[in-house]
């Protein structure tokens, strides 16, 4: 296998203690089905196989001692479909286990720069005879349904009977872990059906539906063996022969997943497996190829940081959904935790990263907030909202699962958050048909749930009372400072869009332009003059919220490292009465919005809210780490951005094992490029303050920006900013 490490993330041993976490990072997808990096064999006992499509969930019912008006009936959580991914291999009777079987020679790598998982290990059976095995695994970037596995057998000693045996193995399961509310769920039934199954000329197949949804799906199976160089038939999928000391055994496994597509399934299968195994490779690594030629980040002088930052943007790439229909998790799908649920995580963390290498797979994304406008339409009805949609905190199909409220749906800023997304794509491609044909539509229904909701006070202040901000351990605050910022910033946008429309013939969608005939244009503008933000005269820093600075400090001095994160060992009411912060909340809205505030303003916030922050979201160093760069702490920027990168890659919170971080791994990228680079979009144009942390030598990436590609080069002495052709 390759030597070239900065590409490659490996393993040289089977140690249970990071099978889990290697399962997850080992992960091969391409945005709509995933593999979990487990053994073909598939007999750890550790181990979790998980076979996923994005979108593709089964409802679990929530229950509560105490149900009230708008709580959710149903959470969605993506579902662990069978695994047709499985070998069992025999030699003399004797059966293949990575777990109990003589193992040596032992290595597995994750090719990053072409999305391919291979593994060799040589296995020695009781009997005497060795064997050398190889598979090599991947999801295609250009089928979005079909997966590839090569799984060679090489006989050097002994001989004897051996059998293969290649199928769909349905004894899978989703995972559960009662006492972690962030680990999924326990069903009181199997979450699917399986219709039919069977083999039909060569084509292994499985018909499914989960049972509560009823969402279809479908896998199908081809085998293709060859032996010492010769093809061999076998209608079952199963091969039994006699072997030597130098017999040679490929096997090919080619795999279609779906959910119900109307196209033939069957006949499109088959002709792509017709092309051949080295045919999908080739596209698929081609794919690849293209993706790292704008998107990779080159960082010379710090080996760790190098492969950490590309281990990063593989899994955001791979994991992201493609298709306008679907998002992209919080853990992506490679693994289970957060039930498969997308977050605000997307829009503020994760799509900057594609509007400015991939603009293609940003707009998907914003399209799959289109794409469930009715039910946020329909979920401010159901909260008591007489116009506008609120979006769902947690979901996979557009409605709201959260069932603790305070830390979920009372998070109204996932709509601000969304407005952001859309300005941010907006004022990167210019894609005026866009906002036309979608965008002004979500902006106007955004904008008119704020004007229903927020209220004037006695001083004629514009206040929004009752929410929760990102900073999860505040909960249910009146004018968290970072919401209001948000809605401030999302109506002003929204009314320089509508007087953009007024100014020429926009070319609206009927939808918009009925918005905009009763959209309150002067309720808005009074919004935007008016809107409140909580501000200490005394200690000269915005306050979190109404309520927060009348609180005592958390006693951090007398809380144990083993009581972090606070919220796994304190009740919720505890942390509410608290100056604690989770994560980052006015620091961030300083950074997302960093012309209303002066440096010496956000020097002085960042220094209180630093103190009071445990940073037990993975979300949030990566913000203090971009903001201490800005501020001039290069030394404290790097040690934030130490953690954010290698959050994963060396399982920082130990529970890398349900699936990665992936607005961390974005805020990677975000480091280098907000942080370091110090980028920042001035009167519609790319503006730079880059420095480079001591240590490094040299730094590049490739941003897109209207229509044009520039490559950013900073080193100790120089910046380099050269434009190149899309």
């Amino acid at each position: 296998m390759s030597k070239d490490t900065q590409w490659k993330y490996s393993e040289t041993e089977i140690n249970q203690e990071d099978y889990l976490k290697n399962e997850s990072l080992m992960t091969v997808s391409n945005g709509y089905l995933s593999l979990r990096g487990s053994y073909e064999e598939g007999n750890m006992s550790y181990g979790h196989q998980g076979t996923y499509l994005n979108g593709l969930y089964e409802f679990h019912d929530l229950h509560y001692g105490e149900k009230f008006t708008a709580y959710p009936d149903k959470s969605q959580v993506m579902v662990n479909l069978p695994d047709p991914k499985t070998v069992k291999f025999k030699v003399n009777g004797e059966s293949l286990s990575l777990e109990t079987s003589k193992i040596s020679s032992y290595h597995r790598e994750l090719d990053l720069r072409s999305g391919i998982l291979k593994r060799e290990f040589v296995w020695e059976t009781y009997t005497g005879a060795k064997a050398k095995i190889c598979s090599t695994r991947f999801a295609s970037s250009v089928e979005k349904h079909l997966i590839c596995i090569k799984y060679e057998i090489q006989f050097y000693q002994g001989e004897g009977d051996y059998s293969i045996e290649s199928t769909i193995d349905t004894n899978r399961h989703n995972i559960s872990k009662e006492d972690d509310p962030r680990i999924g769920v326990e069903f009181n039934h199997n979450p699917i059906v399986i219709l039919s199954r069977g083999l039909e000329d060569e084509l292994m197949f499985l018909n499914g539906e989960t049972y509560d949804s009823k969402q279809k799906f479908n896998v199908y199976l081809l085998n293709e063996y060859n032996v010492d160089g010769i093809k061999v038939d076998t209608e079952t999928g199963i091969l039994q022969d006699q072997f030597g000391d130098d017999t040679s055994i490929i096997l090919y496994k080619y795999i279609w997943l779906d959910k119900n597509e109307t196209r033939d399934s069957k006949r499109a299968f088959i002709a792509l497996k017709n092309k051949g195994y080295r045919h999908a490779l080739d596209k698929h690594s081609q794919w690849w190829k293209q993706q790292w030629e704008h998107m990779d980040v080159v960082i010379k002088g710090d080996k760790l940081m190098q492969k950490a930052i590309r281990l990063n943007l593989y899994h955001l790439t791979q994991n992201v959904g493609k298709d306008g229909l679907t998002n992209i998790s919080a853990k992506g799908m490679t693994g289970e935790g957060y039930e498969g649920h997308y977050f605000w995580d997307t829009e503020i963390y994760m799509l900057p990263f594609f509007v400015y290498t991939n603009p293609d797979i940003a707009k998907s994304l914003l399209m799959y907030r289109y794409n469930t406008l009715e039910q946020a339409r329909s979920r401010a009805r159901q909260m008591g909202h007489k116009q506008g949609v609120l979006y769902p905190w947690r979901t996979i199909n557009g409605e709201e699962c959260s069932s603790f409220f305070p830390a979920g749906t009372a998070q109204y800023h996932i709509n601000a958050d969304i407005a952001y997304g859309i300005k941010l794509y907006y004022e990167a491609t210019n894609d005026w048909k866009f906002i036309q044909d979608y965008g002004m539509e979500i902006l106007l229904e955004l904008a008119n749930l704020w004007l229903d909701m927020g209220q004037f006070d006695h001083q004629g202040r514009f206040c929004i009372h009752e929410v929760t901000g990102p900073d999860e351990y505040s909960c249910l605050v009146n004018n968290n400072t970072y919401t209001n910022i948000m809605v401030k910033n999302e109506i002003e946008f929204l009314l320089s869009l509508i007087e953009k429309c007024q100014e020429e013939s926009s070319g609206l969608s009927l939808k918009s332009m009925e918005l905009i005939q009763t959209f309150e244009v002067e309720r808005a503008k009074r919004v935007i003059e008016h809107m409140y933000l909580a501000y200490d005269d005394t200690l000269k820093i915005y306050a979190q919220d109404d309520g927060f600075l009348s609180k005592p400090v958390w006693d951090f001095a007398e809380t144990p490292k083993e009581k972090y994160p606070l919220l796994m060992h304190y009740h919720p009411l505890t942390l509410y009465r608290h100056q604690v912060c989770k994560q980052a909340d006015v620091v961030l809205a300083e950074l997302l919005q960093p012309t209303m505030f002066t440096p010496e303003q956000k020097k002085r916030d960042f220094d209180y809210y630093e103190k009071i922050t445990t940073h037990d979201s993975s979300l949030s160093n990566c913000i203090y780490g971009i903001m201490a760069a800005e501020l001039g702490d290069l030394e404290k920027s790097y040690e934030y951005y130490m953690k954010t990168a290698k959050t994963d890659i060396e399982d920082v919170h130990q529970n890398a094992k349900d699936g990665i971080h992936a607005a961390n791994m974005a805020g990677s990228w975000l480091g280098i490029v907000y942080g370091f680079a110090g980028l920042r979009i001035k009167d519609g144009e790319l503006t730079f303050n880059s420095k480079i942390p001591k240590n490094w030598e040299e730094y590049s990436f490739h941003l897109r920006f209207k229509n044009q590609v520039y490559e950013i080069k900073v080193n100790q002495n120089d910046v380099k900013i050269i434009e190149k052709n899309c």
